[in-house]
């Protein structure tokens, strides 16, 4: 069964062997869902790439910043907290009782670079698509006249099956989704924590979903290749100063030219951090959560979809720390039935320090990530105005429907009609 445009795609890759992405004239969207298609056929065989780029981390540039700066520094509270061990062991400083006795400068080994992990690794994909022998032979079948789908002629033998209403109309109806199902749990759980529930559009601006979280308009995920944009723009709702504040936060630590038209381009929300960054920027001080979809322009397989659902969450309060962001995590797990999860050191682009949260799935014998956590760095807060340390989450509700129920191999099956509808 095929449609024209997967026809039109086995034409253009028919005798070239592998094909790049970028040598096939289509939105990237058109043509990574249309080999995905053809793929499950048994047409077209696709694969990815990696190239991995590294930049200076935050953390490098601001030690960079505080070393240029050191014979102006008298005291230890003008140093970043998480500096003060790197300083130390660079030999730049020395403390006895709480101050600093002893400053000198230092050049920052590239060895020590490696070791400490200053350097933020980035991984570009590259996409590469072949037509198989079966395409060539179905594109002989379209070739000498057989229909095909979407052709004023279709009779078969590639016609789409029919749905039975008659059988479908006697089935049980009224139960609720298994997604729906664990959305009011997941609320009900973070209620009764305390915590106020977030909403907002799907539809959102750059600036709130990329900058106010400070990741570089160059990062590899705002590319087309991650991210769903909408061709129109839409205008900055934030005070003048608010955007110039924003510009030369960026600007000082990613060391690049900060451009306001990329800001305002439209997308759909890649997570609901988005509503945390417009939460915080009103309210300040809270605990919040939302329980929403959230759309990534990536491949699909038996643990990823381009549409899903992210459980967020943020609390902001005088006196927190890291200690009680994972405490918060452990207590809502614990209470959704996983009461043995595990962390690991991550990094995020708007959270310093920062993990990811994993769960254990007993099928596949692996470990299965099921979120991230951290504490929003000080350029989030301050172009947000938050006052206070911000505990933030961003975390599954697929994965974990997996995990507890074993007989799901496949994240795709639970937006099976006839599947979701049997738990």
């Amino acid at each position: 069964m095929l449609n024209e445009t997967e026809i039109e795609l086995l034409k253009m890759l028919k005798g070239k062997g592998w094909v790049k992405e970028e040598d096939i004239p289509w939105p990237v969207d058109k043509k990574r869902r249309t080999a995905y298609f053809l793929s499950t056929k048994g047409l077209v065989e696709f694969k990815e790439e990696k190239e991995v780029v590294e930049r200076e981390s935050p953390q490098l540039q601001e030690l960079k910043e505080v070393l240029s700066r050191l014979d102006q520094i008298q005291e230890l509270k003008e140093i970043p907290p998480y500096l003060i061990g790197l300083l130390k062991e660079l030999g730049a400083i020395k403390i006895e009782k709480g101050k600093i006795v002893e400053k000198r400068k230092v050049e920052i080994p590239e060895e020590f670079i490696k070791r400490k992990k200053l350097y933020q690794t980035e991984e570009k994909k590259k996409y590469y698509y072949k037509i198989l022998p079966e395409g060539e032979r179905m594109l002989e079948k379209v070739g000498t006249g057989t229909p095909y789908l979407g052709s004023k002629n279709f009779k078969g033998p590639f016609r789409r099956p029919y749905l039975d209403w008659e059988h479908l109309a006697t089935r049980r109806i009224g139960r609720k989704h298994i997604i729906s199902q664990w959305k009011e749990k997941v609320r009900k759980i973070f209620l009764e924590m305390g915590f106020e529930e977030m909403e907002g559009d799907y539809v959102q601006l750059s600036f709130w979903n990329f900058d106010m979280l400070f990741q570089p308009q160059d990062h590899p995920s705002r590319e087309l290749a991650d991210t769903f944009y909408l061709p129109k723009k839409g205008e900055l709702d934030v005070p003048p100063e608010v955007v110039k504040r924003v510009k030369e936060i960026h600007e000082k630590y990613w060391k690049y030219e900060w451009d306001e038209e990329e800001a305002k381009k439209l997308v759909l929300r890649t997570h609901t951090t988005v509503l945390s960054a417009l939460t915080l920027y009103k309210r300040k001080t809270g605990k919040f959560f939302s329980v929403g979809k959230v759309f990534r322009n990536e491949a699909i397989d038996y643990k990823h979809l381009a549409e899903f659902h992210q459980i967020e969450g943020i609390v902001s309060y005088p006196g927190l720390n890291f200690r009680h962001l994972l405490h918060t995590l452990k207590e809502f797990y614990r209470r959704l039935g996983y009461p043995d999860i595990r962390f690991r050191p991550s990094y995020f682009p708007y959270t310093e320090p920062s993990v990811e949260i994993e769960a254990y799935y007993e099928p596949r014998n692996e470990w299965v990530e099921v979120g991230g956590a951290g504490v929003f760095r000080k350029q989030v807060s301050e172009m947000l105005g938050a006052p206070y340390p911000v505990l933030a989450f961003g975390l599954a509700l697929e994965r974990p429907i997996m995990l507890m129920h074993p007989e799901v191999k496949d994240i795709r099956k639970l937006y099976q009609h006839t599947y979701s509808t049997l738990f």
